[in-house]
């Protein structure tokens, strides 16, 4: 019985590690323009995993799919430590995209080390 409950706690030890090593996620938003007055009707999302920014928008690569407008947010899977930068283009029926958006830029934190257990005072 006690080998069993060892393992069950250190399989679980395991899937919280893998969990906490494996990614993190960073949600983006932003407002989108009325699309009778742009012709837009979905928002493409670039990235570019790089410590800078840049403004260049050659230098960054669409991200999934086109989000149909009104979406005005993603949440996105990245790993931890990284840096990241995005933007958002507008894109028209015909699939052409319109000019970038500013571009924001992330570096996703480390998760903490846990919380010790056990305290208690010394003998």
């Amino acid at each position: 019985m006690r080998d069993l409950l060892l393992g069950v706690i250190l399989l679980g030890l395991i899937c919280w590690l893998w969990a906490v090593g494996h990614g993190a996620e960073v949600t983006l938003a932003w407002e989108t323009p009325p699309p009778e007055a742009t012709g837009a009707v979905a928002s493409r999302l670039y990235e570019r995993q790089a410590g800078e920014c840049v403004l260049n928008a050659a230098q960054y690569t669409p991200r999934g799919d086109d989000l149909p407008l009104p979406t005005t947010q993603v949440t996105l899977t990245v790993d931890a430590g990284q840096p990241y930068c995005w933007l958002v283009r507008f894109v028209d029926s015909a699939g052409q995209p319109g000019l970038p958006s500013y571009v924001i830029g992330y570096v996703v934190p480390k998760p903490l080390p846990p919380a010790p257990q056990g305290l208690r005072l010394g003998p």
